[in-house]
């Protein structure tokens, strides 16, 4: 697919005209949690959610001042469509953590129970991450309505961490501009896509080995507005859901952690 190829949304005679682009990570530091482990003892992905690269491009634009590119981009994030194409490899290995948490109002969130006296102070409590030494790098595409793109471009290219706040990255190229990758070639795709291939094509077209994993999508729901003041966990929101996907590679664990390797597709 070109990057001014048109796709039709649905019956509706509406077209969106997409722009491609392709950023390129190295991370110095590496954490992103499974969204469906807990906050506190969070187990970690090779790959990122298509929620967390768009998430992380509006908060880039909101960053830089460009308010209205983040409103813009937050409004239409239903739109576009992300690929990754992930590390050569990861060393994952768990790390104690302070988690600092704001007191509420109430004790309990339960009204009944009166003003809680320390509230607006912070409550410290003990928790663990997976974070990640990576090799190679993380390469992210996305698919923007071509209105978008160069607040897009905007966005990858001051993207500072990709996943957790402490994920720190570095963009290791310029922004480029171009087609739609192979989804099947990045081998990160929903599972029920990757059935349709071995169905259609044979095992003979996955590589070594692949590994399922559960990834947030929006679910093509326009976002809502709260989102910017509150953002629930994914699939416990109107326009989020949790997907599974097939990347390539498989992991091993070790006495220390866990080593995830890249699988070549074919």
């Amino acid at each position: 697919m070109s990057s001014n190829e048109k796709t039709t949304e649905n019956s509706d005679v509406k077209t969106v005209e997409m722009a491609w682009l392709k950023g390129t990570y190295h991370f110095h530091t590496y954490a992103y949690r499974d969204p469906r482990s807990a906050f506190a003892s969070g187990i970690g992905l090779p790959v990122v959610s298509p929620t967390t690269v768009l998430l992380g491009m509006v908060s880039s634009l909101f960053s830089t001042g460009d308010s209205g590119g983040a409103q813009r981009l937050l409004d239409r994030a239903h739109e576009c469509e992300v690929l990754v194409d992930a590390p050569d490899g990861v060393i994952f290995f768990r790390a104690f953590h302070q988690l600092r948490r704001y007191n509420t109002e109430y004790e309990g969130k339960d009204k009944r129970k009166g003003i809680n006296a320390r509230y607006g102070l912070t409550t410290i409590n003990q928790g663990t991450r997976e974070y990640g030494l990576v090799d190679g790098a993380i390469t992210v595409y996305v698919g923007v309505p071509s209105e978008l793109s160069g607040n897009s471009i905007s966005a990858l290219t001051n993207l500072r961490h990709l996943g957790t706040s402490d994920s720190l990255c570095s963009l290791i190229q310029p922004v480029s501009v171009g087609d739609r990758p192979d989804t099947m070639k990045l081998l990160y795709a929903p599972r029920r896509d990757f059935a349709k291939r071995i169905l259609e094509q044979g095992l003979g077209t996955i590589g070594d080995s692949v590994t399922t994993v559960t990834l947030s999508t929006f679910n093509g729901a326009k976002p809502l507005k709260q989102t910017l003041r509150h953002w629930k966990m994914a699939g416990d929101s109107a326009d989020t859901e949790l997907t599974p996907y097939v990347i390539a590679g498989s992991f091993e664990g070790t006495t220390r952690g866990r080593i995830y390797r890249k699988g070549r597709p074919r």
